[in-house]
């Protein structure tokens, strides 16, 4: 089995895609290996032929946040990661019959955080990762999943310190050292030798308690639904997600001639294409974001000509956080069928399988099945904002066990 992995915009370092293997390897190699041999992983980097910003997008205003409020129940810590850990989202009450932030009567109601005990075993991994993205320092406008390549991993380092849960919560008295100890176990798998200096990491660790009081005090998904991105994060994620996306349609290239791009695609997909031939092992395409688009014109028309790809066929795709139907419905991919409601696109015939999945709150993540035919949408819920919401899928390790159990 190999699996190829296609990342999104904004990525500007190769390592992530490296990173990545290790969640795609602690959840899909139990799924997808062969007589016990090594699934093959083929990360296509193409971050260094994408947007480049000649002022440094220093024509990007900062200011504070835009607003807040909502009615829809909070789902998990990723409002407070939209809103960081300094600004107050909402003096209300939390209503009894919201229920608590991840399950358990967590709400204490006298400035306390609730207690760790209160937090389901299935929802360890998915808490650590969480909580550990709303109190690890970050500049302005920054999304630690794109800008900081050894982020890639923090799906697998959370489900690894999870396991290790009950023994670290035995070791430590108080659940404000218990959740210092989970995030620095977190911590140090992630940057091993180049861990932060104690001085700077005990005050990044003390935000830990604090951000589960305001979980406790404030239930309600105010930022996950509207307008309570940063907005530094939010304008930097449009500007490069605008000229990434221009970036690729002014320079892809034709059939004859591929640009930089599509030949990073087309170079990843003959490996794994030819490692089929050998073994008869399966090829899994996960792409995030653009990489949706990539992928889509990869298979629809440069694969048509070029001899090594005819054959190509492609077992399962998994797409998250996609535009590859909104494309479609302007249609802006090459040689795409002058097709329209309430007709569909048919699914590429040289992909068996096709998976989809969307966040709601995720500002350029569409649906697929409303434009293709042969396509499962899925929804999943990262519990993030907007341009949070759109990277949050590689952080969760629930994500990665749907994608396992997709397959």
């Amino acid at each position: 089995m190999t699996i190829v992995y296609i990342h999104g915009v904004k990525v500007r370092d190769a390592r992530q895609g490296l990173e990545l293997e290790k969640p795609f390897s602690r959840w899909l190699q139990p799924k997808l290996e062969v007589n016990g041999a090594k699934v093959g992983y083929e990360p296509v980097f193409w971050g260094d032929k994408a947007a480049k910003f000649r002022w440094n997008l220093n024509s990007r205003p900062e200011t504070a946040l835009l607003g807040m409020g909502a009615d829809i129940p909070y789902a998990g810590l990723g409002s407070l990661r939209s809103a960081g850990t300094s600004s107050p989202l909402d003096t209300r009450r939390p209503d009894a019959l919201l229920g608590p932030v991840l399950g358990g009567n967590q709400t204490t109601g006298n400035g306390t955080f609730p207690p760790l005990v209160s937090i389901p075993r299935g929802n360890r991994a998915d808490f650590l990762a969480d909580l550990f993205l709303v109190i690890y320092p970050r500049k302005s406008g920054s999304d630690l999943i794109v800008d900081f390549p050894e982020f890639g991993s923090l799906a697998d380092a959370a489900a690894a310190v999870a396991d290790d849960w009950d023994e670290i919560v035995t070791r430590n008295n108080t659940d404000a050292n218990r959740l210092r100890a989970l995030m620095t176990a977190i911590e140090q798998r992630l940057h091993a030798s180049e861990i932060i200096g104690m001085g700077g990491m005990a005050d990044w660790l003390s935000r830990a308690g604090e951000t589960m009081r305001r979980a406790a005090n404030w239930p309600l998904d105010a930022v996950s639904t509207v307008f309570a991105e940063l907005r530094p994060t939010l304008n930097e994620f449009v500007a490069y997600f605008i000229g990434d996306v221009l970036t690729y349609l002014n320079e892809r290239g034709s059939a004859e001639a591929p640009g930089e791009i599509p030949r990073s695609v087309l170079r990843a997909l003959r490996i794994a294409h030819n490692r089929k031939k050998q073994t008869g092992e399966k090829i899994v395409v996960v792409t995030h974001s653009m990489g949706g688009q990539l992928f889509y014109d990869a298979v629809t028309y440069f694969c048509v000509n070029d001899p090594a790809l005819k054959d190509l066929v492609v077992d399962h795709w998994i797409s998250c956080g996609s535009q590859v139907s909104f494309f479609a419905e302007l249609r802006l991919h090459h040689n795409q069928p002058d097709v329209e409601a309430p007709d569909k696109l048919q699914r590429p015939s040289n992909v068996s399988a096709w998976t989809n999945f969307y966040d709601t709150n995720d500002l350029v993540g569409f649906r697929m099945d409303a434009v293709f035919n042969g396509v499962t949408d899925r929804a999943y819920d990262t519990g993030y904002g907007l341009a949070f919401a759109h990277t949050g899928f590689l952080a969760r390790p629930s994500f990665f066990k749907m994608i396992s159990n997709s397959l």
